[in-house]
């Protein structure tokens, strides 16, 4: 059985200096990337989510192995229909608001805050927070009072849509957000990527705004992570130089990498880029010693003797 992987078209090679890097990288995600891409196949053999492709395939193009636009991903399935909530009646909506439950409650509250009588229309959105998402009043309250405030910073007299707040509640449902307490944590988080993200926005683009949603996932770990803007400028700097251009998930895969390696300042990333190891210099080794060279420069020079098929002369005696 064993002999069938030695038959024609089972053999997969790769070139040493493929190799070479992927052992000095030290990036399992990487090798086995690119493992699936030498035997012709893409990431969808391995069981990963799309971040973890992203940041092997990231790594690949900083080792010089693959180019910035070789496809990686399989095509993306046909796109289902999203679940929908239920159609609700106006009978539906009059029989809530009979029942004496929360949601009877909870419209009046809503409608203050909103400074208006809601609509039919607006009533089938309400309940359908209430009913399909199963949010309870506290949170939609919570939930609401919120989006007024974002509102008013659009300008005065502004006030939000049922659908925008409809909008809203999907993302806090996604969240898991179905709790006084889990709101106040959540609204605590979105004020610090407000303020903290556009800041961010500011220093790397020079732009003066609030961050779109898919800018706010990667600011909202970086501020997680505490990167600094030193930090920041620096992944940005190595993500125009690698790519020629800017990207967000080559740049938060940058980032990521540094967290893992417990890489906190600017300084400590150049520190480790450079890899020095015990120097030697014809003083002689301390911290006096003048010209130092790295271990790692002199492996280099004696690897570029041997393929120049050179050899360092011996001294005669």
């Amino acid at each position: 059985m064993a002999n069938n992987f030695l038959f024609p078209g089972n053999i997969l090679s790769l070139h040493r200096k493929a190799v070479e890097k992927l052992m000095n990288a030290g990036n399992g995600d990487a090798a086995l990337l690119y493992l699936c891409l030498a035997a012709g196949q893409n990431s969808g053999a391995l069981p990963w989510v799309p971040q973890r492709v992203e940041e092997a395939q990231n790594a690949l193009i900083q080792m010089g192995l693959i180019a910035s636009d070789t496809p990686v991903r399989p095509q993306p399935p046909a796109k289902l229909e999203d679940d929908r909530p239920p159609e609700y009646t106006t009978q539906d909506i009059a029989l809530a608001l009979q029942n004496g439950g929360g949601f009877q409650a909870l419209v009046p509250a809503v409608e203050k805050l909103l400074g208006k009588v809601l609509s039919p229309a607006d009533l089938k959105i309400l309940y359908t927070i209430y009913d399909y998402l199963a949010l309870p009043p506290e949170v939609i309250l919570t939930l609401t009072g919120w989006c007024v405030e974002q509102a008013k910073k659009k300008g005065p007299g502004r006030k939000p849509t049922l659908v925008q707040i409809r909008r809203e509640a999907y993302k806090w449902q996604k969240a898991g957000v179905d709790t006084l307490e889990a709101a106040d944590a959540h609204l605590h988080r979105l004020s610090r990527l407000n303020s903290r993200g556009s800041q961010i926005l500011q220093l790397l683009f020079g732009e003066s705004r609030a961050p779109v949603p898919k800018e706010a996932e990667f600011l909202d770990r970086w501020i997680q992570l505490g990167f600094s803007d030193e930090l920041l400028l620096l992944a940005k700097e190595r993500t125009i130089y690698n790519l020629q251009g800017f990207k967000w998930t080559y740049m938060n895969s940058i980032l990521n990498r540094w967290h893992q390696q417990g890489l906190t300042t600017a300084k400590a990333v150049e520190a480790a880029e450079r890899g020095y190891k015990p120097t030697f210099s014809k003083a002689g080794p301390g911290p006096t010693s003048q010209n130092p060279v790295a271990s790692s420069d002199i492996d280099r020079m004696f690897q570029e003797l041997q393929q120049a098929n050179l050899s360092v002369p011996r001294k005669e005696d």
